[in-house]
Protein backbone atom coordinates (compact mmCIF):
# COMPACT_ATOMS: atom_id res chain seq x y z
CA UNK A 1 0.00 0.00 0.00
CA UNK A 2 1.33 3.49 -0.64
CA UNK A 3 1.03 6.81 1.83
CA UNK A 4 -0.58 9.81 0.91
CA UNK A 5 1.75 12.35 -0.47
CA UNK A 6 2.97 14.94 2.11
CA UNK A 7 1.13 19.15 1.55
CA UNK A 8 2.84 21.74 2.09
CA UNK A 9 0.20 24.30 1.61
CA UNK A 10 -1.15 26.64 3.64
CA UNK A 11 -3.95 25.17 6.02
CA UNK A 12 -6.78 26.58 4.23
CA UNK A 13 -5.71 25.55 1.09
CA UNK A 14 -5.51 21.84 2.33
CA UNK A 15 -8.85 22.53 3.86
CA UNK A 16 -10.74 23.51 0.77
CA UNK A 17 -9.01 20.58 -0.91
CA UNK A 18 -10.20 18.42 1.87
CA UNK A 19 -13.63 19.83 1.70
CA UNK A 20 -14.23 19.33 -1.92
CA UNK A 21 -12.88 15.40 -2.13
CA UNK A 22 -14.68 14.77 0.97
CA UNK A 23 -17.94 15.84 -0.48
CA UNK A 24 -17.15 13.47 -3.48
CA UNK A 25 -16.64 10.17 -1.28
CA UNK A 26 -19.68 11.06 0.59
CA UNK A 27 -21.60 10.84 -3.19
CA UNK A 28 -19.93 6.99 -3.11
CA UNK A 29 -20.82 6.74 0.17
CA UNK A 30 -24.62 7.53 -0.38
CA UNK A 31 -24.64 5.25 -3.46
CA UNK A 32 -23.14 2.53 -0.76
CA UNK A 33 -25.67 3.27 1.87
CA UNK A 34 -28.69 2.88 -0.36
CA UNK A 35 -27.41 -0.66 -0.93
CA UNK A 36 -26.64 -1.58 2.45
CA UNK A 37 -29.89 -0.34 3.95
CA UNK A 38 -32.09 -3.36 1.81
CA UNK A 39 -29.46 -6.06 2.98
CA UNK A 40 -31.84 -7.81 5.84
CA UNK A 41 -34.72 -7.32 2.77
CA UNK A 42 -32.67 -8.68 0.20
CA UNK A 43 -32.26 -11.86 2.72
CA UNK A 44 -36.26 -12.41 3.21
CA UNK A 45 -37.53 -11.53 0.03
CA UNK A 46 -34.92 -12.25 -2.48
CA UNK A 47 -33.21 -15.22 -0.38
CA UNK A 48 -36.78 -16.26 1.76
CA UNK A 49 -34.24 -16.17 4.14
CA UNK A 50 -35.56 -18.19 7.55
CA UNK A 51 -36.39 -15.48 10.18
CA UNK A 52 -33.62 -16.23 12.55
CA UNK A 53 -30.99 -15.71 9.71
CA UNK A 54 -32.51 -12.10 9.26
CA UNK A 55 -32.22 -11.29 13.25
CA UNK A 56 -28.81 -13.06 12.83
CA UNK A 57 -27.62 -10.62 10.24
CA UNK A 58 -28.82 -7.82 12.58
CA UNK A 59 -27.43 -8.95 15.92
CA UNK A 60 -23.91 -8.80 13.31
CA UNK A 61 -24.24 -5.82 12.17
CA UNK A 62 -25.22 -3.62 15.43
CA UNK A 63 -23.15 -5.84 17.88
CA UNK A 64 -20.24 -5.18 15.20
CA UNK A 65 -20.16 -1.67 16.61
CA UNK A 66 -17.86 -2.88 19.98
CA UNK A 67 -14.95 -3.73 17.11
CA UNK A 68 -14.68 -0.03 17.17
CA UNK A 69 -12.78 -0.32 20.21
CA UNK A 70 -10.10 -1.83 18.93
CA UNK A 71 -10.27 -1.00 15.32
CA UNK A 72 -9.11 2.82 16.43
CA UNK A 73 -5.69 0.72 18.37
CA UNK A 74 -4.44 -1.01 15.27
CA UNK A 75 -4.96 2.12 12.80
CA UNK A 76 -2.77 4.10 15.50
CA UNK A 77 0.07 1.47 15.24
CA UNK A 78 -0.17 1.10 11.26
CA UNK A 79 -1.88 4.52 9.91
CA UNK A 80 -5.63 4.85 9.61
CA UNK A 81 -5.18 5.64 5.41
CA UNK A 82 -3.63 1.92 4.95
CA UNK A 83 -6.49 0.40 7.07
CA UNK A 84 -8.92 2.28 5.23
CA UNK A 85 -8.08 0.97 2.22
CA UNK A 86 -7.68 -2.69 3.94
CA UNK A 87 -11.19 -2.01 5.20
CA UNK A 88 -12.27 -0.86 1.97
CA UNK A 89 -11.13 -4.37 -0.16
CA UNK A 90 -12.78 -6.48 2.67
CA UNK A 91 -15.70 -4.84 3.76
CA UNK A 92 -16.69 -3.04 0.20
CA UNK A 93 -14.93 -4.91 -2.74
CA UNK A 94 -15.58 -8.36 -1.46
CA UNK A 95 -19.63 -7.76 -2.74
CA UNK A 96 -17.98 -8.76 -6.01
CA UNK A 97 -18.82 -12.13 -3.97
CA UNK A 98 -22.24 -11.67 -4.54
CA UNK A 99 -22.10 -13.19 -8.15
CA UNK A 100 -21.73 -16.67 -6.50
CA UNK A 101 -23.96 -16.20 -3.96
CA UNK A 102 -26.95 -18.98 -4.28
CA UNK A 103 -28.49 -19.31 -0.81
CA UNK A 104 -29.53 -17.00 2.39
CA UNK A 105 -26.43 -18.98 4.03
CA UNK A 106 -23.83 -17.31 1.53
CA UNK A 107 -24.86 -14.11 1.41
CA UNK A 108 -24.88 -14.47 5.62
CA UNK A 109 -21.54 -15.30 5.52
CA UNK A 110 -20.74 -12.53 2.82
CA UNK A 111 -22.54 -9.69 5.26
CA UNK A 112 -20.36 -11.03 8.19
CA UNK A 113 -17.75 -10.30 6.51
CA UNK A 114 -18.92 -6.82 5.49
CA UNK A 115 -20.13 -5.91 8.85
CA UNK A 116 -16.58 -6.93 10.45
CA UNK A 117 -15.16 -3.85 8.84
CA UNK A 118 -17.59 -1.50 8.65
CA UNK A 119 -16.67 -0.56 12.22
CA UNK A 120 -13.77 0.33 10.76
CA UNK A 121 -14.35 3.69 9.11
CA UNK A 122 -15.53 5.87 12.19
CA UNK A 123 -11.90 6.39 13.41
CA UNK A 124 -10.46 6.48 10.58
CA UNK A 125 -12.55 8.92 8.73
CA UNK A 126 -12.66 11.15 11.99
CA UNK A 127 -8.89 10.68 12.33
CA UNK A 128 -8.01 11.76 8.54
CA UNK A 129 -10.77 15.40 8.88
CA UNK A 130 -9.39 16.18 12.47
CA UNK A 131 -6.15 16.55 11.05
CA UNK A 132 -7.12 18.55 7.85
CA UNK A 133 -10.11 20.36 9.02
CA UNK A 134 -9.85 23.40 11.51
CA UNK A 135 -12.27 22.59 14.70
CA UNK A 136 -14.42 25.69 13.84
CA UNK A 137 -15.58 23.92 9.91
CA UNK A 138 -15.59 20.43 11.29
CA UNK A 139 -19.32 20.34 11.74
CA UNK A 140 -20.52 22.33 8.87
CA UNK A 141 -18.75 20.09 6.67
CA UNK A 142 -20.00 16.97 8.56
CA UNK A 143 -23.70 18.79 7.82
CA UNK A 144 -22.67 19.53 4.29
CA UNK A 145 -21.58 15.75 4.09
CA UNK A 146 -24.33 13.83 5.84
CA UNK A 147 -26.51 15.75 2.97
CA UNK A 148 -24.73 14.83 -0.27
CA UNK A 149 -24.96 11.50 1.27
CA UNK A 150 -28.66 10.97 1.72
CA UNK A 151 -29.79 12.54 -1.12
CA UNK A 152 -27.46 10.36 -3.33
CA UNK A 153 -29.01 7.46 -1.30
CA UNK A 154 -32.50 8.53 -1.78
CA UNK A 155 -31.87 8.78 -5.34
CA UNK A 156 -30.04 5.37 -5.93
CA UNK A 157 -32.81 4.13 -3.75
CA UNK A 158 -35.36 4.27 -6.82
CA UNK A 159 -33.09 2.82 -9.37
CA UNK A 160 -31.83 0.09 -7.06
CA UNK A 161 -36.28 -0.56 -6.24
CA UNK A 162 -37.05 -0.93 -10.03
CA UNK A 163 -33.97 -2.96 -10.76
CA UNK A 164 -35.01 -5.59 -7.91
CA UNK A 165 -38.55 -5.63 -8.74
CA UNK A 166 -37.81 -6.15 -12.35
CA UNK A 167 -35.64 -9.69 -11.40
CA UNK A 168 -35.26 -9.88 -7.46
CA UNK A 169 -32.22 -12.24 -8.41
CA UNK A 170 -30.46 -8.79 -9.75
CA UNK A 171 -28.87 -8.12 -6.51
CA UNK A 172 -26.12 -10.50 -7.26
CA UNK A 173 -25.49 -8.23 -10.53
CA UNK A 174 -26.57 -4.87 -8.11
CA UNK A 175 -24.35 -5.05 -5.70
CA UNK A 176 -20.43 -6.10 -6.63
CA UNK A 177 -21.79 -2.24 -8.78
CA UNK A 178 -22.65 -1.74 -4.94
CA UNK A 179 -19.38 -2.04 -3.70
CA UNK A 180 -17.20 -0.99 -6.38
CA UNK A 181 -18.47 2.20 -5.87
CA UNK A 182 -18.91 2.12 -2.10
CA UNK A 183 -15.16 1.10 -2.28
CA UNK A 184 -14.26 5.07 -3.60
CA UNK A 185 -15.37 5.99 -0.20
CA UNK A 186 -12.01 4.77 1.82
CA UNK A 187 -9.80 4.88 -1.21
CA UNK A 188 -10.85 9.26 -1.73
CA UNK A 189 -10.45 9.59 2.10
CA UNK A 190 -6.98 7.67 1.76
CA UNK A 191 -5.34 9.50 -0.63
CA UNK A 192 -6.19 12.87 1.42
CA UNK A 193 -2.74 14.58 1.70
CA UNK A 194 -1.33 14.89 4.45
CA UNK A 195 -0.68 18.06 6.60
CA UNK A 196 2.97 19.16 6.38
CA UNK A 197 3.49 18.90 10.40
CA UNK A 198 1.44 15.39 10.82
CA UNK A 199 4.00 13.03 9.97
CA UNK A 200 3.83 10.49 12.87
CA UNK A 201 0.84 8.49 12.68
CA UNK A 202 -2.58 9.34 13.93
CA UNK A 203 -2.36 9.32 17.49
CA UNK A 204 -4.74 9.19 19.95
CA UNK A 205 -6.50 6.13 20.15
CA UNK A 206 -10.08 6.23 21.70
CA UNK A 207 -8.86 3.98 24.98
CA UNK A 208 -5.39 2.68 26.23
CA UNK A 209 -5.23 -1.31 24.95
CA UNK A 210 -1.92 -3.04 26.42
CA UNK A 211 0.14 -3.60 23.80
CA UNK A 212 1.27 -7.25 23.65
CA UNK A 213 4.61 -8.12 23.33
CA UNK A 214 5.91 -10.00 20.40
CA UNK A 215 6.49 -13.89 20.62
CA UNK A 216 3.94 -16.22 22.35
CA UNK A 217 0.52 -14.97 23.56
CA UNK A 218 0.38 -15.00 27.34
CA UNK A 219 -3.35 -15.12 27.79
CA UNK A 220 -3.72 -12.99 30.74
CA UNK A 221 -2.26 -10.57 28.64
CA UNK A 222 -4.32 -10.70 26.32
CA UNK A 223 -7.02 -10.91 28.42
CA UNK A 224 -6.40 -7.64 29.98
CA UNK A 225 -6.31 -6.34 26.25
CA UNK A 226 -9.12 -7.13 25.73
CA UNK A 227 -11.53 -5.64 28.81
CA UNK A 228 -9.66 -2.89 29.14
CA UNK A 229 -11.46 -0.76 27.35
CA UNK A 230 -14.47 -1.61 28.58
CA UNK A 231 -13.10 -1.39 32.41
CA UNK A 232 -12.22 2.09 31.19
CA UNK A 233 -15.55 3.44 30.03
CA UNK A 234 -17.19 1.81 33.40
CA UNK A 235 -14.69 3.77 35.30
CA UNK A 236 -16.00 6.95 33.22
CA UNK A 237 -19.34 6.37 34.15
CA UNK A 238 -18.60 6.30 37.63
CA UNK A 239 -16.95 9.37 37.60
CA UNK A 240 -19.52 11.69 35.23
CA UNK A 241 -23.10 10.73 36.42
CA UNK A 242 -24.48 13.03 34.20
CA UNK A 243 -22.83 11.61 31.20
CA UNK A 244 -23.86 7.76 32.75
CA UNK A 245 -27.35 8.76 32.59
CA UNK A 246 -27.41 10.39 29.15
CA UNK A 247 -26.01 7.42 27.95
CA UNK A 248 -28.93 5.24 29.65
CA UNK A 249 -31.44 7.30 27.99
CA UNK A 250 -29.33 5.99 24.44
CA UNK A 251 -29.26 2.84 25.88
CA UNK A 252 -33.00 2.82 26.04
CA UNK A 253 -34.13 4.14 23.03
CA UNK A 254 -31.59 2.12 21.31
CA UNK A 255 -33.08 -1.05 22.37
CA UNK A 256 -36.20 -0.38 21.08
CA UNK A 257 -34.47 0.99 17.81
CA UNK A 258 -32.93 -2.44 17.50
CA UNK A 259 -36.10 -4.43 18.55
CA UNK A 260 -37.41 -3.45 15.03
CA UNK A 261 -34.23 -3.96 12.80
CA UNK A 262 -35.07 -7.75 12.02
CA UNK A 263 -39.10 -7.59 12.36
CA UNK A 264 -39.76 -5.07 9.99
CA UNK A 265 -38.35 -7.01 6.81
CA UNK A 266 -40.27 -9.54 8.00
CA UNK A 267 -43.28 -7.41 8.53
CA UNK A 268 -43.23 -5.40 4.84
CA UNK A 269 -42.73 -8.64 3.32
CA UNK A 270 -44.77 -11.27 4.57
CA UNK A 271 -47.38 -8.80 6.18
CA UNK A 272 -47.33 -5.85 3.72
CA UNK A 273 -46.42 -7.78 0.67
CA UNK A 274 -44.72 -4.64 -0.58
CA UNK A 275 -42.33 -4.23 -3.71
CA UNK A 276 -38.55 -3.98 -3.65
CA UNK A 277 -39.72 -0.40 -5.07
CA UNK A 278 -42.16 0.45 -1.95
CA UNK A 279 -39.38 -0.28 0.47
CA UNK A 280 -36.56 1.63 -1.04
CA UNK A 281 -39.35 4.36 -1.08
CA UNK A 282 -39.56 4.10 3.10
CA UNK A 283 -36.83 2.86 4.69
CA UNK A 284 -34.14 4.83 1.95
CA UNK A 285 -35.76 8.30 -0.17
CA UNK A 286 -38.03 8.99 2.47
CA UNK A 287 -36.13 8.24 5.41
CA UNK A 288 -32.99 9.64 3.73
CA UNK A 289 -34.17 12.85 2.25
CA UNK A 290 -36.29 13.68 5.73
CA UNK A 291 -33.06 13.44 7.70
CA UNK A 292 -31.38 15.25 5.24
CA UNK A 293 -33.97 18.45 4.97
CA UNK A 294 -34.60 18.43 8.50
CA UNK A 295 -30.90 17.67 10.01
CA UNK A 296 -30.32 21.37 9.71
CA UNK A 297 -33.02 22.46 11.63
CA UNK A 298 -32.02 19.94 14.60
CA UNK A 299 -28.29 21.12 14.40
CA UNK A 300 -29.53 24.70 15.41
CA UNK A 301 -32.05 23.66 17.85
CA UNK A 302 -28.98 21.35 19.92
CA UNK A 303 -26.48 24.76 19.65
CA UNK A 304 -29.70 27.25 20.68
CA UNK A 305 -30.75 24.27 23.59
CA UNK A 306 -29.03 21.45 25.03
CA UNK A 307 -28.44 17.93 23.48
CA UNK A 308 -30.70 16.21 26.38
CA UNK A 309 -34.08 18.38 25.03
CA UNK A 310 -33.14 17.45 21.13
CA UNK A 311 -33.22 13.91 22.69
CA UNK A 312 -36.48 14.44 24.89
CA UNK A 313 -38.42 15.84 21.56
CA UNK A 314 -36.65 13.24 18.70
CA UNK A 315 -37.20 10.60 21.05
CA UNK A 316 -40.99 11.13 21.83
CA UNK A 317 -41.25 12.00 18.12
CA UNK A 318 -39.75 8.35 16.54
CA UNK A 319 -41.88 6.56 18.85
CA UNK A 320 -44.72 7.47 16.29
CA UNK A 321 -43.01 5.20 13.80
CA UNK A 322 -43.56 1.99 15.54
CA UNK A 323 -46.89 3.82 16.54
CA UNK A 324 -47.97 3.76 12.83
CA UNK A 325 -46.83 0.35 12.03
CA UNK A 326 -49.18 -0.67 14.82
CA UNK A 327 -51.86 1.14 13.54
CA UNK A 328 -50.89 -0.76 9.97
CA UNK A 329 -50.75 -4.46 11.56
CA UNK A 330 -53.67 -3.30 13.39
CA UNK A 331 -56.21 -2.40 10.77
CA UNK A 332 -54.62 -4.64 7.74
CA UNK A 333 -57.63 -4.73 5.69
CA UNK A 334 -58.26 -0.85 6.15
CA UNK A 335 -55.17 0.74 5.04
CA UNK A 336 -53.01 1.11 2.33
CA UNK A 337 -50.12 -1.23 2.99
CA UNK A 338 -46.94 1.04 0.91
CA UNK A 339 -48.80 4.14 2.74
CA UNK A 340 -48.26 2.28 6.22
CA UNK A 341 -44.65 2.33 5.25
CA UNK A 342 -44.83 5.65 4.25
CA UNK A 343 -46.06 7.17 7.05
CA UNK A 344 -43.90 4.97 9.50
CA UNK A 345 -40.91 5.95 8.04
CA UNK A 346 -41.74 9.93 8.02
CA UNK A 347 -42.19 10.18 11.52
CA UNK A 348 -38.94 7.87 12.07
CA UNK A 349 -37.05 10.67 9.32
CA UNK A 350 -38.63 13.53 11.45
CA UNK A 351 -37.56 11.88 14.82
CA UNK A 352 -34.24 10.20 13.63
CA UNK A 353 -32.86 14.12 12.16
CA UNK A 354 -32.41 15.46 16.07
CA UNK A 355 -31.14 11.90 17.07
CA UNK A 356 -28.63 11.66 14.00
CA UNK A 357 -27.26 15.33 15.21
CA UNK A 358 -27.28 14.06 19.08
CA UNK A 359 -26.38 10.82 18.35
CA UNK A 360 -22.81 12.31 16.48
CA UNK A 361 -22.00 15.09 18.83
CA UNK A 362 -24.04 15.16 21.74
CA UNK A 363 -21.86 13.27 24.21
CA UNK A 364 -18.75 16.30 23.58
CA UNK A 365 -21.24 18.46 25.48
CA UNK A 366 -20.58 16.20 28.85
CA UNK A 367 -17.08 15.70 28.00
CA UNK A 368 -14.10 18.00 29.82
CA UNK A 369 -11.74 19.45 27.60
CA UNK A 370 -9.60 17.84 25.48
CA UNK A 371 -11.97 14.42 25.85
CA UNK A 372 -14.59 15.08 23.16
CA UNK A 373 -12.76 12.02 21.33
CA UNK A 374 -12.99 9.48 24.57
CA UNK A 375 -16.38 10.02 25.15
CA UNK A 376 -17.75 9.67 21.91
CA UNK A 377 -15.54 6.20 21.57
CA UNK A 378 -17.59 5.07 24.45
CA UNK A 379 -21.43 6.34 22.69
CA UNK A 380 -20.05 4.26 19.91
CA UNK A 381 -19.46 1.46 21.60
CA UNK A 382 -22.46 1.30 23.33
CA UNK A 383 -24.24 0.60 20.44
CA UNK A 384 -22.76 -2.48 19.71
CA UNK A 385 -24.02 -3.69 23.52
CA UNK A 386 -27.43 -2.86 22.66
CA UNK A 387 -26.87 -4.22 19.20
CA UNK A 388 -26.56 -7.70 20.62
CA UNK A 389 -29.69 -7.20 22.67
CA UNK A 390 -32.36 -5.63 20.86
CA UNK A 391 -32.82 -7.62 17.76
CA UNK A 392 -32.88 -11.04 20.05
CA UNK A 393 -35.92 -9.05 21.84
CA UNK A 394 -37.64 -8.09 18.75
CA UNK A 395 -37.14 -11.97 17.75
CA UNK A 396 -38.40 -13.57 20.23
CA UNK A 397 -41.49 -10.72 20.98
CA UNK A 398 -42.43 -11.60 17.77
CA UNK A 399 -42.35 -15.39 18.29
CA UNK A 400 -43.94 -15.19 21.27
CA UNK A 401 -46.69 -12.46 20.81
CA UNK A 402 -46.49 -10.63 17.11
CA UNK A 403 -45.58 -7.63 15.46
CA UNK A 404 -48.65 -5.62 16.96
CA UNK A 405 -46.86 -6.43 20.58
CA UNK A 406 -43.41 -5.80 19.11
CA UNK A 407 -44.40 -2.54 17.63
CA UNK A 408 -45.99 -1.70 20.88
CA UNK A 409 -43.24 -2.26 23.17
CA UNK A 410 -41.05 -0.56 20.76
CA UNK A 411 -43.22 2.72 21.08
CA UNK A 412 -43.42 2.57 24.51
CA UNK A 413 -40.00 1.98 25.01
CA UNK A 414 -39.12 5.36 22.91
CA UNK A 415 -41.63 7.18 25.19
CA UNK A 416 -39.45 5.58 28.09
CA UNK A 417 -36.50 6.95 26.83
CA UNK A 418 -38.15 10.44 26.22
CA UNK A 419 -39.49 10.58 29.70
CA UNK A 420 -35.78 9.98 31.16
CA UNK A 421 -34.54 12.28 29.24
CA UNK A 422 -36.67 15.07 30.29
CA UNK A 423 -35.66 14.11 33.79
CA UNK A 424 -31.94 14.70 33.21
CA UNK A 425 -32.82 17.64 31.50
CA UNK A 426 -34.31 19.19 34.82
CA UNK A 427 -31.59 17.86 36.85
CA UNK A 428 -29.15 19.42 34.59
CA UNK A 429 -31.17 22.89 34.48
CA UNK A 430 -32.23 22.71 38.28
CA UNK A 431 -27.61 22.07 39.09
CA UNK A 432 -26.92 25.47 37.48
CA UNK A 433 -29.78 27.55 38.41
Amino acid sequence: MTTSPAYAAPPDALERLTVRRYLLAMVAQGVWWSGYLLFPFVLAKSLAAPDWVVTLSAVMETSGMLLALYWGQLMDRGGRRRWLLRGGLGGRLVLVSALEVSSAYGFLALLAVVYFFAAMFYPAQNGILQANIGPTRRGSVFGRGALVQHLTAAATSLLLGRLLDGDPERFRLVYPVVGAVGFLYPLILARLPRPDHDVTPDPGGIFTVPRLPLGPVARRRLGRALVTPFLEAIETFRVDPHFRWYEANFMIYGVAYMMLIPVLPLFFIHELHLSYQEISSARVLIASVGVALFGPLMGRLMDRYHPVRLCTISFAIVSLYPGALYVGARWMGGLDPAWTAYLAFGFYALGMAGINVTWNVGSISFAPPGRGGYYQGIHVAMVGVRGALGPVIGFLLLRWAGYREVFLTAAVVFLAASLSSRALGRKLGGEKT
